[in-house]
């Protein structure tokens, strides 16, 4: 039997990790931006991310994830995430840690 993978795995797994925390498991100032080589656009859709985490702006795809909180804190937390996720690291260019620009957090 595979292993599971995809989004729901990967939003699994950091909640899964952060279950005996008295906070949230996202960091809301950060997010994984994970750029695809065109030639693998057609596997990347097959994980059908929604269009607010994917986007082709003229050129490859784009991928934005959620990281959780410690991510600072984990070896190698961005071959992590693609191992969550199922992505083979073939089909990335890049890989980086970005501040968010989503306001949504700052709504209390």
């Amino acid at each position: 039997m595979s292993k599971v993978k995809g989004l729901e795995n990967y939003k699994k797994y950091w909640e899964e990790q952060a279950s005996f925390m008295d906070q949230g498991p996202w960091n809301l100032r950060k997010i994984l931006k994970i750029t695809f080589s065109n030639d693998f656009a057609t596997n990347i859709k097959e994980f059908k991310f929604s269009n607010h985490s994917i986007s082709k702006d003229d050129g490859p795809l784009t991928l934005r994830l959620k990281v959780p909180y410690n991510y600072f804190d984990l070896d190698e937390f961005e071959l992590k995430a693609i191992e969550l996720l199922g992505i083979d690291k073939n089909w990335v260019i890049n890989m980086s840690l970005e501040n968010s620009k989503c306001t949504n957090s700052l709504k209390k």
